[in-house]
């Protein structure tokens, strides 16, 4: 478990989807993505089985964190996928109750501390203002995808974070 400020990030197991259910089973939390982390309390539990095993994949590493702030509940969770190129893909999501608090950015923020690559990925739906928003704000800008994807899905923004200045 590590953090800073007002949020703590674990490594995700099976056990979060107990806390995580309740909140990412909200089909508002998936209005602009494509799935869900399961439709059962038992599905998710599985996919978060999964997650936690990692990728297997020579040359890549998942980090998958459940967050939740320091005095308490969950929120959401994280997520990144980072290839030995030197480049990631990250994507989040969080109960509609976090929502317009500022724990999304906070989160992103860690994480993007947390990757050790000096470029990082991100996809989102157009009309999905909110994660717009969080990624412009550190710093992602639209470009054209110059990496393989595997969060993109037609008609998506897709942004880019650079470490170091374009």
């Amino acid at each position: 478990m590590s953090g800073q400020g007002r949020l703590v990030y674990e490594p995700l197991t099976a056990a979060h989807a107990d806390g995580l259910f309740p909140l990412l089973g909200d089909a508002r939390v998936w209005a602009w993505i494509a799935g869900s982390d399961g439709a059962t309390v038992g599905q998710m539990r599985a996919s978060y089985a999964l997650r936690a095993r990692g990728s297997g994949r020579p040359g890549e590493r998942w980090l998958n964190h459940a967050v939740r702030l320091r005095t308490g509940p969950l929120l959401g969770r994280i997520e990144a996928t980072v290839h030995d190129e030197g480049w990631g893909e990250i994507a989040y999501v969080f109960g509609v109750a976090a929502w317009g608090q500022g724990y999304g950015r906070e989160a992103v923020r860690w994480l993007l501390g947390e990757i050790g690559v000096p470029q990082v990925w991100a996809t989102a739906a157009p009309d999905n203002i909110r994660s717009i928003r969080l990624l412009s704000a550190l710093g992602f800008r639209e470009a054209p995808a110059t990496r393989p994807l595997p969060s993109w899905a037609p008609g998506d923004r897709v942004l880019r974070w650079d470490a170091l200045p374009r």
